[in-house]
């Protein structure tokens, strides 16, 4: 567990999102220099705290399926979409899951902002503000 902290706040037309950058290992400190957000689209991105091995294995899977998902529907997906496709991601794995703890945000397409807070295996929710 390389730990971290990361909390969203979403508004009418706004959403803010924030995590440390130590990656730390028990009582040793590794870097101050390690982000754990990532852009998926114009108008998502994620933060993934936890197992940073788990959460660059994450994030690089979830940003092939986005690829796809643009390659088949001509756009980008939605907030929604992604906040469903990062479930059915985690819930995949459940048996053998990311050791990650992830807060997916960003506008949606009515141009609100959206927060949703995921659990291990993919239980999500979509809330105002999250840590």
């Amino acid at each position: 567990d390389n730990g971290g902290t990361c909390l969203a706040v979403s508004g009418e037309d706004y959403v803010v999102l924030a995590a440390d950058t130590r990656l730390s290992s028990g009582y040793s400190i590794h870097t101050r220099d390690c982000s754990k957000v990532a852009q998926l689209t114009d108008n998502c991105i994620i933060a993934s705290c936890g197992m940073r091995a788990d959460a660059i294995a994450l994030h690089k899977n979830l940003k092939a399926r986005i690829v796809m998902y643009e390659h088949k529907h001509r756009r980008q997906p939605s907030v929604t979409s992604i906040a469903q496709m990062l479930s059915t991601t985690l819930y995949y794995k459940r048996f053998f899951p990311y050791y990650t703890f992830n807060v997916l945000a960003g506008v949606d397409d009515e141009g609100k902002g959206a927060v949703y807070h995921y659990d291990a295996i993919g239980s999500f929710e979509r809330c105002p503000y999250t840590t």
